[in-house]
């Protein structure tokens, strides 16, 4: 896959099929857009061309306003590689692109691009002020002869609002991990590197890798859950425990994973943490005793959640 960051970088993805979007968290509803562009590419025996932005405008706008994002721009990167795009265009989010008027932003699509045929959401705007929506893009796509399609909103059984980055959040920050996992079409998972905590996991018997939690990412609410880790291409299952650790004093919020059944140092590696199921609240216990008897269960139904299908 081809990246580009800028229009005027685009070779070999001219005339190209385009997907156009934010994509945040490259869930399930964004898959169906970018794997249509596919399609209709190969049906054209054209490229096709994924073109989103770095981050969401707000980030420039009304940082404090920003909603907090469910995968890094490198895991985005690595999701939409996946699916098999030909190019992607990750457009930086600068208050320059905002300005833009709904035209400028078609017409440089037009000048670079040449698109044979763009694929969007429903729901996509664009354009300086959101000013710009589908019908807009559809009408001056029509007058250059360049067909938008424009799909409908996935939906979810049993489910009134259709899949969306807003309700995957809304599932994340309650603990609902199933559920997110169901609409995003993988577990919801975090990247980060492992960094030294105060290793007391050591001294009973459960070590951890604390990791260092990226900037502005969705995060599950303070709790234990079932996990897995990725080390080295490899998925272990896991529990990991998201909270200031009340047992012990002058504590700070952290991620912290057990694998189980392995030993080894972590530190400064980059792992993958998949989330699977909210085993439970996170808890103050009285004693160290207390809390090791807790986590030789939270261990158990960790593991019971992934071999006890």
């Amino acid at each position: 896959m081809e990246i580009y960051h800028s229009f005027a970088e685009i070779k070999a993805c001219r005339h190209a099929v385009v997907a156009l979007g934010t994509f945040d968290g490259v869930h399930s509803g964004h898959r169906q857009v970018i794997q249509t562009a596919i399609d209709e590419a190969a049906a054209l025996g054209v490229t096709s061309l994924v073109i989103t932005f770095s981050a969401h405008p707000l980030s420039v706008l009304a940082p404090e306003k920003e909603p907090l994002r469910l995968a890094t721009l490198e895991q985005k990167i690595e999701y939409i590689e996946q699916l098999g795009v030909d190019g992607l265009l990750i457009l930086p989010v600068t208050r320059e692109l905002l300005g833009e008027s709904p035209e400028d932003f078609s017409r440089s699509l037009l000048t670079y691009v040449q698109p044979a045929e763009i694929v969007v959401g429903t729901n996509f705007t664009y354009g300086r002020g959101a000013a710009g929506n589908t019908a807009a893009l559809t009408a001056f796509m029509k007058a250059e002869s360049v067909p938008v399609k424009a799909l409908a909103l996935l939906g979810a059984p049993g489910r009134e609002r259709p899949v969306s980055s807003t309700v995957i959040r809304e599932c994340v920050a309650s603990g609902r991990m199933e559920e997110a996992a169901s609409l995003l079409g993988r577990p919801f998972e975090m990247t980060g590197e492992v960094v030294k905590g105060d290793r007391r996991g050591n001294a009973i018997g459960f070590a951890t890798a604390n990791m260092l939690i990226p900037v502005h990412i969705a995060l599950p609410p303070d709790g234990v859950y079932a996990t897995t880790i990725t080390l080295d291409g490899k998925e272990y299952p896991a529990m990991t425990n998201i909270g200031s650790n009340p047992t012990f004093s002058r504590q700070y919020r952290r991620v912290e994973t057990h694998i189980i059944n392995w030993s080894g140092n972590l530190y400064g590696k980059k792992l993958r943490l998949r989330f699977y199921k909210r085993l439970r609240d996170e808890k103050k216990f009285d004693s160290i005793t207390e809390l090791v008897a807790a986590m030789k269960n939270d261990e158990k139904n960790a593991l019971l959640q992934f071999f006890d299908k």
